[in-house]
């Protein structure tokens, strides 16, 4: 994914708002609580959302465990203007891109260098909303971190915004692959401190967007509990690249 992106026709960007509140995405986001309040009760756990940028451009990577993460990211997050990649796949259905597209998704083709995606969320950020990534690009298998794609890195470096790291984790109970039928669980959502990307190891050496990206996950990790940290448990199985000190 590296190279210059082109500007992209504006049939690419439907769904770019230049300022504002979108008043679909609040009622939307609202109904999403509500939803959770009502199928989970008090098995919502919620912290650190006190370390959210409530305002100007914001990249948000989280790990991804369950089909309600993006809606429940959107709906706890204390922004009201978050956007999401979604895989293009969704779009497909009419009634499910209704839902996709009122919830601020654009979509992502995945295992390609969709340039006009990449775009769109570089403008987003650029014009001070935020913009939710997943590194991993799918669902984890086994509710572990898995290795993210180096097009996250590259955002992250090309956007020039701060990252907040989000780690959620129980959502793959409340509605299980292959199910409709959503079940009572414990759901966390937790926000790490918002970081500037470091672009090198503090030595001179530039990082690659694989190491960047690598980076992005060390500090989802650090608000996971250990059993759920896969390859970036500490243990050496995964050498992370560390910024330099501040």
């Amino acid at each position: 994914m590296t190279g210059a992106l082109g500007p992209g026709p504006e049939a690419d960007r439907p769904h770019l708002r230049p300022g504002g509140l979108d008043p679909n995405y609040l009622w939307m986001t609202g109904l999403m609580r509500l939803l959770c309040h009502g199928v989970l009760g008090d098995r919502v756990d919620v912290g650190g959302m006190e370390r959210v940028p409530l305002r100007g451009g914001l990249l948000v990577v989280s790990n991804h465990v369950g089909a309600i993460d993006p809606p429940i990211t959107g709906a706890y997050l204390p922004r009201r203007d978050l956007y999401f990649m979604a895989r293009s796949e969704y779009f497909r259905n009419p009634v499910s891109r209704f839902f996709i597209v009122g919830y601020h998704g654009f979509p992502v083709v995945r295992a390609s260098a969709d340039r006009a995606a990449l775009r769109q969320a570089l403008d987003l950020i650029a014009q001070g909303h935020g913009v939710v990534v997943y590194p991993e690009g799918h669902r984890s298998p086994d509710g572990r971190l898995q290795r993210p794609h180096p097009g996250a890195g590259f955002l992250a470096r090309v956007a020039g915004a701060p990252v907040l790291p989000i780690a959620v984790w129980g959502t793959e109970h409340v509605l299980p692959m292959g199910s409709l039928r959503p079940r009572r669980a414990g759901v966390h959502l937790r926000a790490g401190p918002a970081m500037p990307v470091p672009l090198d190891d503090g030595a001179g050496r530039r990082l690659t967007n694989q190491e960047i990206a690598d980076l992005l996950m060390t500090r989802i990790a650090e608000e996971l509990p250990a059993g759920r940290r896969g390859i970036f448990d500490g243990s050496g199985a995964h050498r992370a690249v560390r910024p330099p000190a501040a």
